[in-house]
């Protein structure tokens, strides 16, 4: 742990259904002190809240309050007002009015943001910098879902939603997730990887493998677990042609899928854009894995803490 004199100092708070973590680090995007915990979140709201909220005081070393607190959670949520309602991996967290319970206990400002557009502006502010207008996040992760940030603001929509990708129609033909079968967060997160192989190879796998199984498998070339891959890979790049159609952004950001399977993937995803796409949109879209790697999800929270004071 460390601090610099003279400079803010933000906290920012992960907070997610298997693990939190709580950072204090600068408007430049260095992590100054951080520290990782199991969620438990059977626990509920209040157990997790007052986790974060000791967490982060221990952090503060100086007893100073930080210059704003930024929080990256899984919604539904209302950005706008800072109010989390239901998110599936957060059993309780309905209607908990997170950001105005973490300004009465901080006293700065408190920025709440759903986790893939925090993740979308952490990009835009340091992975990039700031050079695209418009950029998409996908996160490719547990779950699938989008973040955007247009001329340096993270979009959301009505009554503060974040766009909800994962929920878009892809083929009714496919797995299920979330009660709709063929949705894009059935082809294209990575536990969707499971569900693909469980859907197209039953006889082989019963119940969905772990991603992991199949990754190691397909590194030693077995042809379905290669299948499986590969499908979500043009399925992940159905989403962003369809994006760059709808959009038409700088950048696409791919998530964590695109650091674990590698290059393969990434120019699987590009292809099926270029193949899908309106040429135009296609040819001035930077399709690209994150570049803020393993630290992104730290930076998504400290990227909501910088925002709070803008």
């Amino acid at each position: 742990m460390r601090s610099i004199v003279g400079v803010l100092v933000y906290l920012g708070l992960d907070i997610g259904g298997t693990k939190c973590a709580a950072l204090t680090g600068t408007s430049g995007g260095e992590v100054l002190a951080r520290r990782e915990w199991p969620s438990r979140a059977e626990r509920g709201p209040g157990a997790m809240i007052e986790e974060c909220c000791r967490a982060g005081s221990e952090l503060l070393a100086d007893g100073r309050p930080p210059a704003a607190v930024g929080v990256a959670i899984g919604g539904p949520l209302d950005a706008e007002r800072g109010v989390i309602l239901g998110p599936p991996n957060l059993p309780g967290w309905d209607g908990i009015e997170l950001r105005s319970i973490l300004a009465e206990r901080f006293a700065c400002p408190v920025n709440v943001e759903h986790d893939a557009a925090a993740c979308a502006l952490a990009e835009y502010e340091w992975g990039w910098r700031r050079a695209p207008r418009r950029l998409v996040y996908l996160t490719c992760a547990t779950g699938f879902g989008a973040g955007m940030v247009f001329d340096g603001r993270p979009y959301y929509g009505v009554l503060g939603r974040s766009p909800e990708v994962g929920h878009v129609l892809l083929d009714p033909e496919g797995p299920e997730a979330f009660g709709i079968r063929g949705c894009a967060e059935a082809f294209c997160s990575a536990r969707s990887l499971g569900r693909i192989a469980a859907h197209r190879f039953p006889e082989r796998w019963p119940d969905p493998p772990e991603p992991r199984h199949l990754q190691e498998l397909a590194a030693r070339g077995d042809r379905d677990a290669l299948a499986v891959i590969g499908l979500n890979a043009r399925m992940t790049g159905r989403v962003c042609a369809l994006l760059a159609d709808l959009l038409h952004p700088d950048v696409i950001v791919l998530g964590s899928l695109a650091r674990y399977l590698g290059g393969p993937w990434v120019e699987a995803v590009r292809m099926e854009c270029a193949r899908l796409a309106l040429p135009d949109a296609a040819a001035h879209c930077t399709i690209a894995p994150a570049r803020l790697g393993e630290s992104l999800q730290d930076l998504s929270a400290l990227a909501a803490a910088v925002r709070a004071r803008t």
